[in-house]
């Protein structure tokens, strides 16, 4: 049973639209419990024409550590904190941001470590593979240059938005990544990466052609909910190698808590327990 709230507890936020998919709340707040700290993390459902004036008012509640920031916003927060790292600056997005002691604001993106530090932990080395990222939103972007700065060989991007992928493949280039923009098709690569939500949803069609899917390419999925979303099912049934978006979210919880400063221990898996 969960402590009960005091004048001291710490919140951690999670923002989005929606958020009744997040899985941050669940994991955070026992997470905070059984290392002895009185925090909790709150989802936040805010709708696009309300989160610039959402952030600007969140500033000014002390006891907010920061926010996790889920779709659709991790591009737009990308462009609205004051102090994006490297790599953010580079993927274009943000999935956690937090307030700095002169009111500033930083932010980070993890999802495309926690992508591949999953497979890593895995044994699967990503090195010298072609790759394919289905989705150049805020986590396909993460995913793309995660895979670009790991040393695959080659990093193709699709979106049904054909100037978002052109525009992730130019990035890419710019930083001396050998990247192009590709049809939405398995054929030819031999790791796959959805960051789309296509499969979030029962009736939602699959993110990429897989014909020709080769059992020797890698396949994952930036979705957590369910954890066998229909591109996996289908990848495991012709061989291949998968892996769920639940192993993205576990490989960045450290990274996560030495950004918004939370000394916590954290055993693995976390996320797998609760995307049921």
């Amino acid at each position: 049973m969960l402590r009960n709230l005091t004048g001291s507890t710490r919140l951690l936020g999670i923002v989005g639209d929606p958020v009744a998919q997040v899985l941050a709340p669940p994991i955070w707040t026992p997470l905070f419990q059984s290392n002895d700290i009185d925090a909790v993390c709150v989802p936040m459902h805010v709708q696009p024409k309300d989160l610039a004036a959402f952030l600007k008012g969140a500033g000014v509640i002390r006891n907010l550590d920061g926010l996790i920031v889920t779709v659709p916003y991790k591009p737009i927060v990308a462009n609205l904190v004051d102090k994006p790292t490297e790599r953010a600056s580079l993927a274009g997005s943000v999935n956690v941001m937090r307030w700095e002691q002169d009111g500033s604001t930083s932010g980070d993106i993890l999802d495309g470590v926690g992508f591949v530090n999953g497979l890593a932990a895995r044994g699967k080395d990503v090195k010298g593979r072609r790759a394919l990222v289905v989705g150049c939103g805020g986590v396909g972007s993460a995913m793309a240059f995660a895979l670009a700065t790991a040393g695959v060989d080659s990093v193709s991007v699709a979106d049904i938005e054909p100037t978002r992928a052109l525009t992730l493949a130019t990035r890419l280039t710019s930083k001396g990544f050998n990247a192009n923009v590709a049809p939405p098709v398995a054929a030819g690569f031999d790791l796959i990466a959805n960051g789309t939500p296509m499969g979030m949803k029962e009736d939602d069609p699959l993110p990429l052609d897989c014909t020709g899917l080769s059992p020797a390419t890698i396949v994952c999925d930036a979705v957590m909910h369910p954890v066998e979303t229909p591109l996996l099912k289908l990848a495991a049934a012709a061989g291949c190698f998968v892996q769920p978006g639940t192993y993205l979210l576990d490989y960045q919880l450290q990274l996560m808590a030495q950004f918004f400063g939370f000394d916590v221990e954290i055993e693995l898996p976390q996320a797998q327990r609760y995307a049921v």
